[in-house]
């Protein structure tokens, strides 16, 4: 399938490696405003020139357009190739409001196109490995998430809209976002337009606790999500070699135990049976790409992914909101 990259800034180097390997995708073009990065991918892969954004949607050879651009551009982009009636692939977030992205949703079935918006993290082994197992946790009582790093301001959205987007689309793909209440707290750092960090607080309907926590001005880059519930708990740490370190022992309540078994249950707690489960080796970019031939082979135009990115983008205006 000829296919087309738009954007080759930080993600779309890594877009354009993925499909590169991929046998069931040919690059036809990468196009970019800054003729600089063009320069650049030239160095590495070999692809025809187009003279604009519009020249590609009128090239019928081309069955596919990766938009991997600033997310303010993403809805006019995308529009655009749905209405050529090209299948769209757009990095997160797929729009920077709800009501932009129902359109593109209208558009995409209007035309019988795949709307493909990659929310990467959802196709790592860790995340299957957590939504096959989390069953086995018992009730969820909380989850709490830690995704900070220094520096990488973004200029059109806020650090909200940049990395929060990932933890609540994982958390919607493990148990579902049904908001009950939200409070923000939120800062902006010195002149710059957009919050800087900011600490989230939900509470879903069926009683999960959510903490989030999300900065560009720590020192340190951390990436780690607590699970717990009430048989298990889990802590998803997507900087380490071992993802998943999941915790045999749930919470101690004193007053369900005799003396004696209350020692012991405190001395296996102490411990800390931990495990770090086996998990399947790919890569999660090339499993969304793969995702994304896959709708187009099979026409499946699912309202799975809609309802889900849906739920994220409309949680991301409840908690700006809040």
């Amino acid at each position: 399938m000829q296919v087309a990259i738009i954007g080759y800034g930080y993600w779309g180097i890594n877009i354009a490696k993925s499909l590169h390997k991929n046998p069931n995708f040919n690059i036809k073009t990468i196009f970019d405003e800054d003729k600089e990065r063009i320069l650049e991918a030239k160095k590495i892969y070999d692809f025809s020139d187009y003279v604009d954004f519009k020249s590609i949607l009128n090239d019928k050879d081309i069955k596919a357009i990766f938009i991997i651009t600033p997310p303010h551009t993403h809805f006019f982009l995308a529009k655009q190739a749905l209405e050529a009636k090209k299948h769209t692939f757009v990095e997160k977030p797929l729009t920077t409001n709800i009501i932009q992205a129902y359109q593109l949703y209208e558009i995409a079935q209007k035309n019988e196109c795949i709307l493909h918006c990659d929310h990467t993290f959802l196709y790592s082994p860790a995340l299957k490995w957590l939504k096959e197992n989390i069953y086995t946790f018992g009730n969820i009582v909380y989850i709490n998430s830690r995704r900070i790093n220094l520096g990488l301001f973004q200029s059109s959205v806020d650090v909200i809209w940049d990395l929060a987007i990932h933890d609540l689309s994982i958390i919607d793909y493990l148990v579902k976002l049904d908001i009950k209440k939200s409070k923000t707290f939120k800062k902006k750092y010195q002149k710059y337009p957009h919050d800087a960090i900011a600490n989230i607080n939900l509470e879903l309907n069926n009683g999960i606790i959510i903490t989030i926590n999300v900065s560009w001005l720590s020192p340190i880059k951390v990436r780690e999500m607590i699970i717990g519930g009430e048989r298990k708990t889990a802590i998803y740490d997507d900087t380490k070699k071992n993802k998943i370190t999941l915790f045999d022992t749930g919470v101690i309540i004193k007053d369900e135990f005799d003396k004696n078994s209350l020692y012991q249950k405190m001395i296996e707690y102490k411990l800390g049976v931990e495990e770090t489960p086996i998990l399947e080796n790919f890569m999660a970019l090339d499993c969304s790409i793969e995702t994304f031939f896959s709708d187009i082979q099979n026409q499946d135009y699912t309202q799975k992914q809609k309802e889900h990115i849906l739920r994220v983008i409309q949680t991301l205006e409840i908690i700006s909101k809040s």
